[in-house]
């Protein structure tokens, strides 16, 4: 059996922790997202959809900032991911009419350039649900090599990500099982290997270094999918802190460059944010708050640090800690969110709506839409429904539809007319409608327009 490898002696001794009675998908909001502020009854805070984590413009370069390069050829047999039963059927049913596309029946014929250039025209576009019927369709086809190993996991990352860009993370977390233990001696080669013929056997055993085949997007998606798809929240803490000791070990390697070094700087601390996301899915928002004030980050992302431990500590409801970590962070944008969010923590809306208003109309700001979906809100919530219904529409018709700017439009509509179902049709049709770009999800659900 071709996956008989994968349960070979592990790197890790660590044992199995007992299984939780309480996973992720019980916590169904991240407010430790960048762009996540808190919510309101009945309302959605903005949560953008970016593919910057799916494949780029080459499917057999994923990992393109990976400090080594990988041989062309490992001889390694990775057939147990080109098996049609680990891919589940999908269906368009809960995607509104005018959102919909057609699920492409792929052509043995065609080379297999042709099958990757529309794959990646789907994401250029938005359509991650058939980009996710794409890439299962490549990896079940005989256009794959079961050895070629880099395009392998770059399509498998890349159905998976993109099946929770669209909204199907319970399918991506049982289909990232298929990939079993990822610290299996399977998925490392010894670099040592390739040492030059004329190194002495000392000089082998002191260089020796193993690394590991699959690209580090794919090994971070894995640990939080297959938590889920194992139904043990605690499972992804302990991946996560086994991928920061190996981040750590190849920071502390003294024959890496120090750009090498310091990408594995940059992951590691991207590894420290998503443990703390990890503990908000747990319920564990004190551990949480803890993870991030232990956290050590560089210079540059200080101010969206300032951001998640304010959102968090007013997720918790201690909005005097929040306002504390407001007086002491830099005037920055993203400071400047925190003055508003603090009056709408306190149920000030009228002080929340002028706050936002403010920033909505500073042209210079990037997160235009942003401000003025939490203006709309504030304004709701002021009684005049009227013009945040107004604000919203005008955010629509600048392209700016996002799902929770979506929801929250969609909810206005049920407040405000007795035609809302026609309404929020009518807008799902105006979506449809508008330019292509792959920056957000084009594959909506019914649940963002409340159909």
């Amino acid at each position: 059996m071709a996956s008989a490898g994968l349960h070979q002696r592990n790197l890790s001794r660590s044992s199995r922790p007992r299984s939780s009675t309480r996973g992720p998908l019980d916590i169904l909001d991240d407010p430790l997202s960048e762009s996540s502020t808190p919510k309101s009854p009945g309302f959605n805070a903005h949560s953008s959809v970016s593919k910057d984590d799916v494949a780029g413009s080459s499917f057999s370069e994923l990992d393109q900032f990976a400090p080594d390069d990988l041989p062309e050829t490992l001889g390694k047999d990775v057939s147990f991911l080109l098996r049609h039963d680990i891919y589940h059927l999908l269906s368009q049913n809960d995607i509104p009419p005018p959102l919909r596309s057609e699920f492409v029946i792929l052509d043995p014929i065609e080379p297999l350039s042709s099958s990757l250039g529309l794959l990646e025209k789907f994401l250029s576009e938005g359509h991650f649900l058939v980009a996710a019927h794409m890439a299962s369709s490549i990896l079940t086809s005989s256009l794959i090599a079961p050895t070629d190993i880099k395009l392998v996991f770059s399509l498998f990352f890349t159905r998976l990500a993109c099946l929770e860009l669209s909204g199907n993370t319970a399918i991506a977390a049982q289909e990232s099982k298929a990939l079993e233990d990822l610290n299996s001696m399977f998925y490392y080669l010894d670099t040592s290997l390739e040492s030059s013929d004329n190194a002495t056997d000392n000089d082998k055993s002191h260089s020796r270094h193993l690394r590991h085949i699959v690209p580090w997007p794919l090994r971070v998606l894995a640990v939080r999918l297959q938590s889920i798809g194992f139904g043990d929240s605690r499972r992804s803490i302990g991946g996560l802190y086994e991928l920061g000791m190996e981040a750590r070990r190849e920071i502390l390697r003294k024959d890496i460059s120090e750009d090498d070094r310091t990408i594995w700087r940059e992951r590691l601390g991207d590894l420290g944010i998503r443990s703390a996301n990890a503990l908000v899915e747990m319920g564990d928002l004190d551990a949480a708050k803890r993870s991030l004030e232990m956290l050590q980050v560089a210079a540059k992302p200080a101010a969206a640090m300032t951001l998640r431990r304010a959102l968090l500590l007013l997720r918790i409801g201690d909005v005097d800690a929040a306002q504390q970590v407001w007086e002491n962070s830099a005037q920055s944008d993203d400071a400047a969110l925190l003055r508003p969010l603090l009056s709408m923590s306190e149920g000030r809306y009228q002080d929340a709506a002028s706050e936002w208003r403010t920033l909505h109309e500073d042209m210079e700001r990037a997160d235009n839409a942003l401000t003025g979906q939490n203006l709309a809100v504030c304004l709701v919530y002021c009684g005049r429904l009227d013009e945040a219904r107004e604000l919203l529409e005008t955010q629509v018709r600048a392209n700016n539809s996002f799902g929770s700017l979506l929801f929250n439009l969609s909810t206005l509509y049920e407040l405000c007319s007795d035609s809302a179902v026609s309404m929020k049709r009518q807008l799902a049709a105006t979506v449809a409608e508008q330019p292509v770009f792959g920056q957000s999800n084009r594959d909506r659900c019914n649940a963002d327009f409340k159909l």
